[in-house]
Formats: C-alpha cells, sequence, structure tokens
C-alpha cells in the first residue's frame, strides 16, 4: 500500500470507531427513553384509574340527588282533594267576580 492511502485508512477505522461508540450511546439512551416512557405511562395509568374511581363516586352522588329531586317533584305536582279545594275556591271567586261585572 501506498503511504497516501494509511492515514485514509486510519481515518475511515477512527470514524467507524466513533461511529460504533455513537450508535451505542444512541441505543443506551433509546433503552432508557424506553423505560421512562414505561414509568409514565404507569403513572398516567394510575391517575386514570384515580380519576375514574372519583369520578364514579361522583355519578353515585348526583344520580341520588336527582332521585331525591325527581320524589320532591313527584310529591309538588300531586295536587290531592285539599290542592284542588285551595286552588279551586279563589279561582271560583275570580270567576263569580267577573261574571257578575260582566251582568251588571
Amino acid at each position: 500500500m501506498s503511504s497516501s492511502t494509511e492515514p485514509d485508512l486510519r481515518e475511515i477505522k477512527n470514524a467507524i470507531d466513533a461511529n460504533s461508540k455513537a450508535i451505542a450511546d444512541l441505543s443506551v439512551s433509546i433503552a432508557g427513553l424506553r423505560e421512562e416512557t414505561r414509568v409514565e405511562f404507569a403513572k398516567l395509568e394510575g391517575l386514570i384509574n384515580n380519576i375514574e374511581t372519583k369520578l364514579d363516586g361522583k355519578i353515585q352522588v348526583v344520580q341520588a340527588e336527582m332521585r331525591t329531586i325527581d320524589v320532591k317533584l313527584e310529591e309538588r305536582t300531586r295536587i290531592g282533594f285539599w290542592g284542588i279545594l285551595a286552588r279551586g275556591i279563589p279561582l271560583l271567586v275570580l270567576l263569580g267576580v267577573a261574571i257578575a261585572f260582566l251582568l251588571s
């Protein structure tokens, strides 16, 4: 071999060694990122489970409150005999006054 190719070959070998080291470093970094990603996803899953549990509790509370409101509204909409009497008498009086006014 000529003397001019030996430095070129040495440079190529050095470049290959540097690239091999860079690839090894990159592999280690990727492995670290994978592990970090797994850990973060596990944390995220835990947070989501916490939120779901809290929401389930809140939904049950809201459903109970809605049932209570439904019962109260149902009681209010029932007029019954005394309700008809209490609302009907003033209405009949007003209707009687209006008819008396119109006929006079």
